[in-house]
Parts: structure tokens; C-alpha cells; sequence
């Protein structure tokens, strides 16, 4: 994610959010809440979600959550809690290495049903496949796959987005990795991306993504126009 910005800048900065904001590994004992907390402040406000009016379809609403699930506990994922204890943030990771997304760009065909959550996983597959981040950087073999990250609405602009994604470096350069890669569909995570430094290597606006009867399929609200990716050499 970072271009020009320093990770020594980045952990400086973190140092005072520490005293603030208790940074965590989840468990396997934090899924529900964790599932509670995205339900509250991720899933109303995510643009793909909203955008084909998905918060009204259980079925992919669960399937989204289970989806959720497989990064609570993977040890990767972490949250962040308030001096009296309570969640204010979560950020679910992935390691993901080169060999990895080539068998899943193979086997693309065999997860594919009705539901508006397979739209949003086709509309991601395409971002994943165009953006091409390792024929970009070919010394790259892994990447540290930022899936989800949200912040209680009473808590942002308190740094603690920023002490979140410091972890998640922390946990990547622990792992060897040398990239955070990040899927932004958000106006304001691309935003906080790009004010962190992190270098935007791919652009599709949902203006362009259309449906078989040449249809925009996802009618986001504004300023939510594009889907971006991210990343950051460590």
C-alpha cells in the first residue's frame, strides 16, 4: 500500500493510537460478535451491498457471513477495543500466495449460484483478474489480503483505521510478506488507502460494469463510483 509514505512514519504515528485503542487477535469465541459488529457498521454501508439492494436477500446475507467467518479465527484477523472494553474495529486478512490464486482462477466456475452474493464474488473475481497483481510484480510470491476492515461510525477519524491496517503490516512482514493488497469499492477506504500511501494499480467504474442486457448492475450511491486496488511494497 505504501508508494512514498515510510512504514517507520506509519508506525509512529500508530504509537499514540495505542494508547488509545486496544489491538487484538480474534478467536474463534469473537465469530458472532464480530458478525454482529459488521452487520452493524459494514454491511448497511457498503456500496456493492447496496448497490443491488442485497441487505434485503437473507440467503446471501448468510452466505456473506459465512463467507466472513473463515477469517475471524485464521490468525490474521484483528479487532480493535476501546479503553472500556468494546469493539470499535475488525479487520479480516488472507496471506495469499501466487500459486494459490492461479488454482483459484482455475476452479472460478465451480462456486457460481443465483444469489446477489455471487454477484458481487463475479464482480470481485473480475477486479481480482484485471488487476493481476502478480504478473505486475512478478518477484512478489504473497501478498497479505486485506478482506474487510470497519470501524464502529462513532469511532472513525480517531485513528483507529489506521491502527488496523499498522497491524495488519505488522502480522505481513511477520509472515514474510512483502505487499498489502487491498479491494477497495468505497470512496472513503480508497480515500484513507491513498492518504496512508498506498499506490492504486487498477480502476473499474461500476458505470462500466453492465449485465447481459447492457445494464449497470451495481447502482451505487454516491461517491461511491469505482472499485480500486491497492498496495503497499513493506
Amino acid at each position: 500500500m505504501f508508494s512514498e509514505f515510510k512504514y517507520s512514519n506509519l508506525r509512529k504515528m500508530s504509537e499514540v493510537n495505542k494508547f488509545i485503542h486496544n489491538i487484538v487477535p480474534t478467536t474463534a469465541e469473537d465469530k458472532q460478535v464480530v458478525i454482529e459488529f459488521l452487520r452493524k457498521f459494514f454491511f448497511r454501508d457498503e456500496p456493492l451491498i447496496l448497490g443491488i439492494n442485497m441487505l434485503d436477500d437473507n440467503d446471501s446475507l448468510a452466505k456473506l457471513e459465512k463467507y466472513c467467518f473463515n477469517f475471524v479465527d485464521n490468525g490474521l484477523a484483528f479487532k480493535a477495543v476501546s479503553p472500556n472494553g468494546d469493539l470499535i474495529g475488525v479487520v479480516l486478512n488472507n496471506l495469499t500466495y501466487r500459486v494459490d490464486r492461479e488454482k483459484n482462477n482455475e476452479n472460478e466456475e465451480d462456486t457460481k449460484d443465483n444469489t446477489k452474493f455471487n454477484i458481487i464474488t463475479e464482480f470481485l473475481d473480475k477486479v481480482e483478474r484485471e488487476a493481476d497483481v502478480f504478473q505486475k510484480f512478478p518477484n512478489v510470491d504473497r501478498v497479505m489480503d486485506i478482506k474487510i476492515i470497519s470501524v464502529d461510525e462513532s469511532f472513525r477519524g480517531q485513528g483507529v483505521c489506521k491502527a488496523l491496517i499498522d497491524k495488519t503490516i505488522e502480522i505481513a512482514l511477520e509472515n514474510k510478506c512483502p505487499m498489502v493488497y487491498v479491494e477497495c469499492s468505497s470512496y472513503f477506504s480508497a480515500k484513507a488507502a491513498e492518504r496512508l500511501g498506498f499506490e492504486c494499480i487498477y480502476t473499474l467504474y461500476f458505470r462500466d460494469y453492465l449485465d447481459k442486457n447492457g445494464e449497470v448492475v451495481f447502482k451505487t450511491p454516491p461517491p461511491h463510483d469505482s472499485s480500486k486496488v491497492y498496495v503497499l511494497h513493506l
